[in-house]
């Protein structure tokens, strides 16, 4: 049986892991231009800043391809041809196939405002951004970062790190309206200027100004000039399937690979999985979940169902959400679903005096909790997760909140100041 898998990501590697384990002689190939390793792409921005070196970001050891006997192809596809079951490689041979999957990940959304296309401008998704913007940053003195979420965020903290004048441009009116509160933005908005970075709230880009080809500088829709040697758009990430066009797969509105709930795509032995993949929410909505461990959740049962011999196939079924991050030194941990403005939704907030530390609990009418958005400590998301799983009340989560509270040696106990609400 030969596999083939475009894409080396997490939810790529994931599924040739699964193939190998059910199907020791099989030929796994797995084509991919962006790296000759596996590499965990949350890490980017520490690889920037040489926090960890490159062979640091990547989880397993480089011989893993060879101990596992995975075919590597260091190539693009250019087409697919389901019918014959051919793919057409960029530098002009094929490969052939038995069953595919499609994990092709996605790609840093492309700015189109007049000048976009100028040397200068850029964006920090894929290996080849990290790349281009330490060559970049080397002799830049000043840099504009474009959209208001987490990519942005971390763009912002990395050039500052880097000695360079950076100023954020936001067009929402707070920042990234999908996780935080005003409330919490303003809190991490007031950290960032505090480290001397700038913040523009509620502007947007007119046009990227250049000079003999370069960019020198990006003018607001409010009117303002920004001198920069670098415009970075942190404006979200978009499917990498371009190359699918016109080759029979369904796309849905953002471009990801429409899939049932066996991440099969309705075209005969062809599945996809990861951020190229468009699956149905919680909610019912259909679109890609573009997160590290949604793509390896995919990619691990995409791998049991090609390699699955008598028919059995298996659901995927997307966990509760959770993620983390860090705002410069601003823990960050959220789980379940808050800002999703369910009926009869409402908060629980607290912020202790004088610190950068808040907690946000979110709750229905009847009390039952449905998320939680952590500032400024560390806490358990494991635990997190099941209590929304559990559907535990507001009044005995607080009670318990305590016990999800990661204290470090010397780091004050976690209390509830704020009261319970009356439900």
């Amino acid at each position: 049986m030969r596999y083939v898998i475009i894409g080396n990501g997490v939810a790529g590697i994931n599924a040739a892991s699964e193939i190998r384990r059910a199907d020791g002689k099989a030929e796994i190939s797995i084509v991919s231009y962006e790296s000759d390793h596996f590499f965990s792409r949350t890490a980017l921005m520490y690889a920037f800043c040489g926090q960890l070196s490159e062979r640091c970001i990547e989880p397993y050891e480089r011989d893993y391809y060879k101990k596992m006997n995975f075919t590597r192809v260091r190539d693009r596809i250019s087409a697919v041809d389901y019918s014959k079951k051919t793919l057409t490689l960029e530098s002009g041979g094929t490969l052939a196939y038995d069953r595919l999957l499609i994990a092709s990940g996605s790609v840093g959304r492309r700015a189109t405002y007049p000048g976009s296309d100028l040397d200068g401008v850029g964006r920090f998704v894929t290996w080849d951004n990290l790349e281009w913007l330490k060559e970049k940053s080397k002799d830049a003195r000043a840099a504009v970062v474009i959209g208001g979420g987490l990519i942005g965020i971390e763009a912002l903290e990395i050039l500052h790190l880097a000695g360079i004048e950076v100023t954020f441009l936001v067009r929402e009116s707070h920042l990234w309206p999908v996780a935080f509160s005003e409330t919490e933005s303003d809190m991490v908005v007031a950290h960032v200027k505090e480290h001397g970075c700038h913040v523009l709230l509620g502007e947007g880009t007119d046009e990227v100004v250049g000079k003999n080809g370069k960019v020198i500088g990006l003018k607001t829709d409010a009117g303002k000039m920004i001198e920069c040697d670098i415009a970075l758009f942190a404006i979200g990430v978009q499917p990498q399937t371009e190359f699918l066009k016109g080759s029979g797969f369904e796309l849905d509105r953002f471009g990801g690979i429409v899939v049932d709930e066996k991440l099969g795509t309705g075209l005969q032995d062809v599945w996809a999985a990861g951020d190229c993949t468009s699956v149905i929410w919680f909610n019912g909505v259909r679109r890609p979940e573009q997160l590290w461990y949604t793509g390896r959740d995919q990619g691990i049962a995409a791998g049991k169902n090609m390699a699955a011999s008598n028919g059995m196939q298996t659901a995927y079924k997307r966990a509760t959400f959770y993620n983390s991050a860090k705002f410069f030194d601003i823990e960050y941990t959220t789980a379940g679903y808050v800002n999703f403005n369910f009926d009869g939704e409402h908060d629980w907030y607290q912020r202790e005096t004088g610190t950068n530390i808040s907690q946000r609990i979110t709750y229905l009418q009847d009390g039952t909790v449905i998320g939680f958005n952590m500032l400024g400590s560390r806490w358990d998301h494991g635990i997190l997760v099941r209590w929304v799983d559990e559907k535990r009340k507001i009044g005995w989560v607080l009670e318990h909140l305590h016990e999800a509270a990661f204290d470090e040696e010397f780091f004050r106990k976690f209390k509830v100041l704020a009261p319970a609400p009356v439900v």
